[in-house]
């Protein structure tokens, strides 16, 4: 069950952290896997890693805000494996800081990286889909796109996830007929990257405080979720909105 052999996946942000788990849960799935981000020596790295699982892996630097490099992107990846079966938006670190404080150019970063790169590789990677009548689109969002918060001064964050949210509900209901399933995966607080442990670890009381299972996530506890989205059993399942959160989003 959930075998992605002879899949091909496209993962963005996978350099590291989030989605350089995602890309390895794939591939570990036997899917062929492309990695997409802007640090090419990164990539590398990563791909090494998803190399030793036994599949193919291309890598490919994309600055997913440029609407050039995405196409070239999906260009390069149907060259090399002659289709993309699985599509995950992972692209995203906007920056931060108070509303009343916080610069247009700071809130035009979020939106251009969280959703306005989401929309672009949703259309350009899903023509490609939609030839074939056959795709997963899974967006990472968060939980942030769904509540918001009065700790962590992030509302440009807020608002991108948000429409990314709303953006996958819209989008699987325009290709459901289509072959092509959008579906959106919302995580609490993980430590990456991007939450680097001292981060993490100034957070832990505000992270205990909001999660009824008092701790943040753990490094694989997304896979299943990935897996079974990205997996031919969800045919059916197509506009959810999945959260991975400790609970944090029911109470």
């Amino acid at each position: 069950m959930f075998d992605l052999t002879e899949r091909v996946a496209a993962v963005t942000g996978a350099s590291a952290g989030l989605g350089r788990q995602f890309a390895l849960a794939l591939a570990r799935q036997g899917a062929d896997v492309a990695i997409m981000a802007r640090r090419k020596n990164k990539l590398e790295e990563v791909a090494q890693e998803i190399r030793e699982t036994g599949v193919k892996c291309l890598v490919v630097p994309c600055d997913v805000t440029k609407l050039d490099q995405v196409r070239d992107s999906v260009a390069a990846i149907i060259k090399e494996f002659g289709k993309v079966d699985i599509l995950v938006n992972n692209a995203g670190s906007g920056g931060s800081a108070p509303l009343e404080e916080m610069t247009n150019e700071i809130w035009q970063h979020n939106i251009d990286l969280e959703l306005t790169g989401t929309f672009q590789c949703t259309r350009e990677f899903g023509k490609e889909m939609l030839k074939r009548g056959y795709g997963r689109i899974i967006n990472i969002a968060s939980i942030f796109g769904l509540v918001g918060n009065a700790d962590v001064p992030v509302v440009g964050y807020h608002a991108s996830k948000g429409g990314v949210v709303n953006f996958t509900r819209a989008a699987a209901a325009e290709w459901a007929t289509r072959g092509v399933t959008v579906n959106a995966l919302c995580p609490g607080f993980f430590p990456s990257e991007a939450n680097n442990p001292e981060a993490m670890a100034a957070m832990d009381s505000f992270i205990r405080r909001c999660t009824p299972m008092k701790r943040p996530g753990k490094e694989g506890e997304l896979d299943s979720a990935i897996i079974f989205l990205a997996a031919d059993e969800s045919t059916y399942v197509t506009g959810s909105i999945v959260t991975c959160d400790g609970g944090w989003t029911c109470v």
